[in-house]
């Protein structure tokens, strides 16, 4: 439990083995592992308030941040196929100048790209395009569930069939007007066509 006095590491031990974690000082608490499910000899409740959790929370959310920020820019494809796109990634909130010197040396270092002279306002309008891409996304995002929800009201007062798909009214003798028909067939869907390959090969052999 990360302790390094032996008398307390027998102690604690001991309670621990009595399964008595009340008398434990919450600074030999610990979780085991990056898994938010890992071993604590405590209760939740102690565990979110302990340094070492608020620690950990606090790294989770900086690294989410960072992530949210990182943006791929289509800078050329690279021989007509043969290889994977040339892109920038990183964060768009960067500089316009930091992000064009890194895209400029993308252009000039990667291998066999097929549009290597571009010019800096080509580059530039790549980049502030993305940018504004990013800066809307959560907007868009928004925007689209709410058409989506607003489409599905729209289908249930309308008599819409989420059995057959259609505006049969009840006629296909299995109507329902709950989305959640299609979403798991469409997972089922998705599960069949992920196991094809894997069933095929295992009868191959």
């Amino acid at each position: 439990m990360g302790i390094t006095d032996p008398t307390e590491k027998q102690r604690v031990a001991a309670l621990v083995k009595a399964r008595d974690f009340g008398a434990i000082p919450l600074e030999h608490y610990i979780r085991l592992g990056d898994n938010p499910n890992g071993i604590w000899a405590g209760d939740d409740d102690a565990y979110v308030s302990h340094p070492a959790s608020i620690e950990a929370q606090r790294m989770v959310a900086v690294k989410d941040a960072e992530a949210a920020k990182k943006v791929n820019i289509h800078l050329s494809t690279r021989g007509w196929g043969d290889y994977s796109l040339c892109e920038g990634v990183g964060d768009i909130t960067r500089p316009d100048a930091e992000i064009l010197a890194e895209c400029r040396n993308l252009l000039a270092t990667e291998h066999d790209v097929d549009n290597p002279r571009q010019s800096d306002a080509r580059l530039l309008d790549k980049i502030k395009a993305a940018r504004k891409a990013w800066a809307t996304a959560p907007e868009r995002k928004a925007a689209a569930e709410k058409a989506e929800s607003e489409d599905i009201q729209r289908k249930i007062t309308t008599g819409y069939c989420y059995s057959c798909e259609s505006y049969c009214y009840g006629d296909c003798g299995h109507y329902s007007n709950d989305p959640k028909i299609r979403y798991h067939r469409q997972m089922s869907e998705a599960t069949r066509e992920s196991n094809y390959g894997i069933n095929e090969g295992a009868e191959i052999e």
